[in-house]
């Protein structure tokens, strides 16, 4: 674990120390801090990264966003286009049968 040997026993796997114990106290925890810091560092470094996706990311879903409601805008424009089609068509064939039967009782050229 992390914190195995904070006490400043020996243990199994410990190395014993000849000399003054806060010396090797001291070294472990300007150790510690060191790596504390460095950590600190990583730390601030992975949150500007987090905070610049973050930024990126509400862009891109805003973008999104306007992107969906473009389609649903095109797809209602084609739509209609459709439906103006069908009509127009629809118009047509009522046309064509009518001049047919003109032409069959003799009205046209």
């Amino acid at each position: 674990m992390w914190f195995e040997g904070i006490s400043g026993q020996v243990g199994l796997g410990r190395i014993v120390r000849v000399g003054n114990p806060t010396e090797g106290l001291a070294e472990r925890l300007t150790s510690a801090e060191r790596e504390a810091n460095s950590h600190e560092h990583d730390m601030s470094e992975f949150e500007r990264e987090r905070i610049d996706l973050e930024h990126r990311v509400n862009r891109m879903e805003a973008e999104l966003e306007n992107l969906r409601q473009r389609r649903l805008e095109a797809y209602a424009r084609w739509w209609n286009a459709r439906d103006d089609r069908d009509r127009a068509l629809h118009l047509c064939r009522r046309l064509r049968r009518r001049i047919d039967r003109l032409r069959r009782r003799g009205g046209g050229a």
